[in-house]
């Protein structure tokens, strides 16, 4: 039996029309078993990376305590996914979590890997 491993990330994940694709190609292929999938990447050319984001988050922690501010825009942006997508998922409670660490964590490997 073949298993396949599939990485979306980036770009591919950026937004409900990619990810509605990425959706495709995994059920395209019954062989398709395991996926991982990383942050979302740029929506358009102005946009931000979130992996980006969370560095800021991590710098912003570092200069003022906490790291607010810049979460916001990662808050944002995962709940503007998960009603795009149309989800009945409550993702608050996690990015609540994702917040604590990184306003407890002494280094940026913990923001950099939550995306």
């Amino acid at each position: 039996m073949n298993i396949k491993v599939c990485k979306f990330g980036g770009t591919s994940m950026a937004d409900k029309n990619s990810i509605s694709r990425v959706k495709e190609i995994i059920l395209s292929d019954k062989e398709r078993r395991f996926v991982v999938v990383s942050a979302p990447g740029k929506r358009f050319k102005e946009d931000i990376k979130v992996t980006d984001v969370l560095y800021e988050c991590y710098d912003e922690k570092v200069k003022t305590g906490e790291c607010k501010n810049k979460f916001s825009v990662i808050r944002e942006r995962f709940e503007g996914i998960v009603a795009d997508l149309g989800l009945s998922i409550n993702i608050s409670d996690r990015l609540d979590e994702v917040e604590r660490g990184i306003n407890a964590s002494s280094s940026p490997d913990y923001a950099a890997s939550r995306g």
